[in-house]
């Protein structure tokens, strides 16, 4: 066996190489076109749809009205969470200007939670996640004045 030569390929099988690589090249380019196809009659369907992004309300079917009130005041505190979580994530914004936000979620969480403890008409998920929300806000108030975010 000759060392020199082990790397020399000689010219037929140079030729058979190159047109196996040539016909795969032609047999994935036309699998990828056929797919690029398939995708955009898939997107152009998904598009057709004008319902597909819009979401829509479920009216509370059954729901006792003090219930349908605590669950509107659950909404509102879930969105000072998120009103919070937002200024978190704001560099421009000091934690001086966050703690009025996280001062308030907490009282509101606090509030919601006594309420709820007076509520004749309890709802035992949702007297869950008014607990939750107690509990998150009562949690992030002490990490927040420990300096956890400093």
């Amino acid at each position: 066996m000759d060392i020199q030569n082990i790397n020399a390929i000689s010219q037929p099988e140079k030729s058979a190489r190159q047109k196996s690589t040539e016909t795969s090249t032609v047999g994935f380019q036309s699998y990828l076109d056929a797919f690029s196809d398939k995708l955009q009659r898939n997107s152009s369907a998904v598009e057709a749809s004008p319902h597909m992004c819009n979401v829509q309300s479920v009216p509370f079917i059954n729901m006792p009205p003090q219930q349908k009130e605590m669950v509107d005041k659950v909404s509102s505190v879930l969105d000072l969470f998120e009103n919070y979580s937002n200024e978190l994530q704001n560099s421009n914004k000091t934690l001086k200007e966050i703690e009025p936000t996280l001062l308030n979620m907490k009282q509101a969480a606090e509030k919601l939670y006594k309420e709820n403890a007076l509520n004749t008409e309890k709802s035992q998920t949702l007297s869950q996640l008014i607990n939750n929300l107690q509990v998150t806000a009562t949690v992030e108030y002490f990490k927040f004045q420990r300096g956890d975010y400093l």
